[in-house]
């Protein structure tokens, strides 16, 4: 069965800290950094209920100690708060635990997904003392020794098993299995069948919307959000790097704050739009710089579909920088949010898929917000954001490739 290569941008972990992640409470597996897209899903499971294994599940045991089966955990969730995991044993009893469902395909049904996270070392490289399955009808089309591309420690990571050899109508049952001894922990969560998901690519090929600011200020507004506002400004920069992505010269952009430390204590949302995206034009590339104070500071990106009313945050492909959590401190606009935060060094590249919004109008926000300890950061400035794709699309109307042709002139 042909398998599709869908892997998440991770964070990588040193293997030294391989061994100490053997243990149950010494490290939690890091975050997925790309967000669990709604529709298009005809069965999702998150193990958020209380509840395990969850209603419709089975499971089998061949260890019976505490946590050396199938078990929901709540921590640093795939998804959520909580996912199931197994712990490897101390006393190298040999584990070979299953959980599964059954599952009738539907139309439409595109993938089996999942995110899964384990131990390089001991799954892979030196050790190979444990493994992670997938098995559709006792046929085994996953496992994390073979599909692990990458050398990432305990981070969440999605992959997709192409569904196009079941047929609709077709009952098939899905297992989930840890096997080994004296291996290490390892989890899955986030399992859903249904569309397989859009993986966006940056740069692309094929623009339906291009807003550079060093052409002008693209008829960019502000909106209050915070006790603010952070007064976004359009024009000739001071003190950032001279260069942009593609080693482009920055002569103008979007900024926080032209010139000097952003001010604190404050929070406003710099908005472009509205902007028309055809049903191919599912991704944003964001070429920008930034420099906040760690962790107490930052900025977002939200789209909104009814001109600013309500707004929903979008995440990179490579993630944001953290969460600012602080209670003390409060940024505004942005608290309890995931940010870039600290300092991007140089202009970067940050993708997001953008196809839940396709076929309707969108409105762009670039939310901001600092809290009260003084800084000399300087804050965030936006060269360029372009909307498009990186597959050809379909040229529904010769005006369209009009379009798209003039913005290459």
């Amino acid at each position: 069965m042909r398998r599709v290569a869908i892997v998440c941008a991770c964070l990588l972990l040193a293997v030294s800290m391989a061994y100490a992640g053997k243990y149950e409470d010494a490290k939690d597996p890091v975050e997925m950094f790309s967000p669990i897209i709604g529709e298009g899903r005809a069965y999702f499971e998150s193990f958020e209920g209380t509840t395990f294994p969850p209603a419709g599940w089975t499971e089998t045991v061949t260890n019976p100690g505490a946590n050396y089966n199938w078990h929901r955990f709540v921590g640093t969730a795939g998804n959520g708060t909580a996912y199931a995991r197994v712990t490897y044993d101390p006393a190298f009893v040999p584990q070979d635990e299953r959980i599964c469902f059954d599952y009738v395909v539907q139309p439409g049904d595109e993938c089996l997904c999942f995110y899964a996270y384990g131990s390089i070392y001991w799954a892979i490289t030196p050790y190979q003392n444990y493994n992670l399955h997938v098995y559709i009808n006792n046929v085994e089309v996953w496992n994390f020794r073979d599909d692990q591309t990458a050398t990432t420690n305990f981070v969440w990571t999605q992959y997709c098993v192409d569904l196009g050899g079941y047929a609709v109508g077709q009952a098939i049952n899905v297992c989930f299995r840890y096997a080994g001894s004296d291996g290490a922990t390892g989890g899955f969560d986030a399992i859903f069948i249904g569309e397989c998901p859009v993986i966006p690519v940056c740069p692309f090929q094929y623009p339906c919307h291009i807003i550079d600011f060093n052409d002008g200020p693209n008829g960019w507004y502000s909106m209050a959000c915070g006790t603010g506002p952070i007064p976004w400004e359009w024009g000739v920069p001071t003190g950032i790097p001279a260069t942009a992505c593609d080693g482009v010269a920055v002569t103008h952009v979007l900024a926080t704050k032209l010139s000097g430390a952003y001010p604190v204590s404050k929070g406003e949302a710099a908005v472009l739009g509205p902007f028309a995206l055809p049903e191919w034009c599912r991704t944003l590339e964001l070429c920008h710089f930034y420099d906040y104070e760690s962790n107490y500071d930052g900025g977002n990106v939200k789209i909104s579909t009814d001109g600013g009313t309500t707004w929903n945050l979008i995440e990179p492909l490579g993630g944001y920088d953290g969460t600012l959590t602080s209670t003390s401190y409060v940024a505004q606009c942005v608290a309890q949010q995931k940010v870039f935060t600290g300092t991007s060094t140089t202009f970067v590249r940050d993708c997001f898929d953008i196809h839940a919004f396709t076929g309707q109008t969108i409105w762009i926000g670039f939310f901001s917000g600092s809290e009260s300890y003084a800084t000399t950061d300087l804050g965030w400035y936006i060269k360029w954001v372009k909307l498009g794709t990186d597959d050809e699309p379909s040229p529904v109307l010769n005006s369209t490739w009009g379009t798209i042709k003039a913005m290459y002139r």
